[in-house]
């Protein structure tokens, strides 16, 4: 029979230690602020990919580019061209930044964008069709029926274009150290990774510019002298570009090879298929990272149902499944005299999203969302687009025959895949145990699973969960047995099923609770060679249920 000793010191100064980050992380995040934009206007994308002649792949990955699906929540602004020739080494590393905005400077792109806007053709001539249009889409259900109450109606709405030209950015993405899986000397693997370097850049847009550019403003009676006037006006004018963050992702496009176990059950793809993915991958994750921390691209819409929760949003502004959003009320306060938003609650996306690609005629339809945390909500109350990282950490201790410290990270996938509250873990366990013929063995074990979560109330989930793993022990007793004599230890693999339950704290801390089965498969292992003999005649009674405890924080 087991005697367990487990020695859990450091463990338990460990775990106070991760508690005190989950407090002070907790205290830090600002779930409320004093200031939220309460419309959203949609912004503006010309793209860019910046090209290093003589970087490996280069020319394969530019080829890929006119290839990217771009996202339909920006207007888009691309010119012809999507690739930048970058003059020199300038444009990568600590320098890029201001040597991307003097190019862009230099070269008129801000006037070329604006003249986008205005569809300014060779003589001379503008025309608002484009803006008019623009701020058709743009409007809501709200501004819809709002402008429909008034005299002017639709040109209401038309004349919301010329605030959007203020939001127009230019986005230029640097893929570097791409490599092949076999480069990167990843095994058993096909496909690519790389590191994108986004640099995001904003057209200076303001009343004086505009002003100006109308007196550039050619009509049809103007003489051919007023004419050659404005054009010399409209070439003198001078818009300006000005840089505004950048941010940087590791990318990867890859699946198991042909040749691995897990290959032989996944489509394959090409390597040129999976170039692709890794072109339009880099888009997708620059913006879903830049949206994570820039406020003009944040969504901002109003709760319009509850049970179910329901929102007038959907593929119009980018919207993927398990997409979090936080919520507000507004709430009276007698010091300021002013209404202030408090935060409510978090709801995320589910699959139900509504193509909502049209112009506004007050039956706008909705998509769905479910509530992760916090109170009631009330139809009205104020939705901020608030993206995450999607990764949870968990640490804790199990108890049982497989027991000790224990530590898990679970990776959202809804975004990906489209299901949600599907994860994809990894887990670690330490336990130190003696045995009738072991004492003061060491055991390790590791896995991962896939995991899918139900939320059971808008503050409690279940998250049931299945898993493959190894797991090791060494110790001087191993060592010294003949039956199993190993100076590398022992090793065998295991399955793992179970369910933990997680109580939300705050809405990004979660007090975890959880039973776990562990199932050994086979003979344990001595390096390659089999010792013949099952891990739970080495060590009696190693399996079944281990009880387990723990925090989990949220990023």
């Amino acid at each position: 029979m087991l005697k367990l000793t487990i020695k859990p010191m450091k463990a338990k100064y460990l775990l106070t230690l991760v508690a005190t980050f989950f407090v002070v992380y907790s205290t830090s995040a600002q779930e409320g602020m004093t200031k939220i934009p309460s419309t959203y206007d949609r912004s503006s994308i010309t793209f860019y990919f910046m090209k290093f002649a003589g970087d490996k792949h280069v020319d394969d990955l530019s080829g890929k580019i006119g290839g990217i699906q771009f996202t339909d929540k920006y207007n888009n602004n691309n010119f012809d061209e999507l690739v930048l020739n970058a003059p020199s080494a300038d444009f990568r590393g600590v320098k890029a930044s201001n040597a991307i905005l003097n190019y862009l400077n230099d070269k008129g792109v801000g006037k070329q964008i604006i003249s986008r806007w205005y569809q300014r053709a060779d003589d001379g001539t503008m025309s608002m069709d484009l803006i008019f249009d623009r701020g058709m889409f743009n409007a809501t259900d709200a501004t819809y029926i709002k402008a429909q109450a008034t005299k002017r109606g639709n040109s209401l709405l038309q004349d919301y274009g010329n605030r959007l030209i203020e939001k127009s950015y230019i986005l230029i993405l640097d893929y570097k150290n791409v490599q092949t899986m076999k480069e990167a000397k990843i095994e058993k693997m096909k496909g690519w990774k790389a590191t994108v370097i986004a640099y995001l850049y904003k057209i200076q847009y303001d009343t004086e510019i505009q002003n100006a550019l109308y007196d550039c403003w050619i009509y049809p009676e103007d003489t051919p002298e007023v004419k050659a006037e404005k054009i010399k006006k409209f070439n003198d004018l001078k818009i300006p570009v000005a840089f505004v963050t950048q941010t940087s992702v590791n990318v990867t496009a890859s699946q198991p090879s042909e040749d691995s176990q897990l290959g032989k059950f996944v489509k394959q793809k090409s390597e040129d298929q999976l170039l692709m993915d890794l072109a339009q991958k880099g888009y997708d994750e620059s913006l879903y990272y830049l949206e994570k921390n820039y406020e003009d691209f944040m969504v901002k819409t109003t709760i319009y149902q509850t049970k179910p929760i329901r929102a007038k949003i959907g593929k119009k502004e980018g919207l993927k499944c398990d997409n979090r959003y936080f919520a507000y009320e507004y709430v009276y306060d007698e010091k300021t005299n002013s209404a202030k938003p408090k935060f409510r609650g978090v709801i995320r996306a589910t699959s139900s999203i509504v193509d909502n690609r049209q112009v506004a005629t007050g039956q706008t339809p909705t998509s769905k969302f479910y509530q992760t945390a916090g109170r009631k909500l009330s139809e009205g109350y104020l939705l901020r687009q608030q993206n995450d990282f999607g990764i949870e950490f968990l640490v804790g201790f199990e108890s049982g025959e497989v027991g000790g410290f224990y530590a898990r990270a679970d990776l959202r996938t809804g975004r990906f895949i489209g299901i949600r509250e599907f994860f994809i873990y990894g887990e670690f366990g330490a336990q130190t145990a003696d045995y009738p013929s072991f004492k003061d063995i060491s055991f390790m074990h590791y896995g991962a699973g896939l995991a899918k979560g139900f939320m059971l109330t808008r503050n409690i989930e279940l998250r049931p969960y299945v898993g493959l793993g190894e797991e090791k022990a060494s110790g001087d007793d191993i060592d010294s047995d003949s039956r199993v004599s190993s100076d590398e230890g022992l090793s065998v693999l295991y399955l793992k099923v179970g369910a933990n339950l997680a109580l939300n704290l705050r809405h990004n801390i979660q007090l975890m609770g959880g039973i776990g089965s562990y199932s050994f498969i086979g003979n344990a292992q001595n390096g390659d060679t089999d010792t013949e003999t099952s891990w739970t005649d080495i060590f009696d009674g190693r399996e079944g249920a281990s009880a387990m405890f723990g925090l989990k924080i949220m990023f």
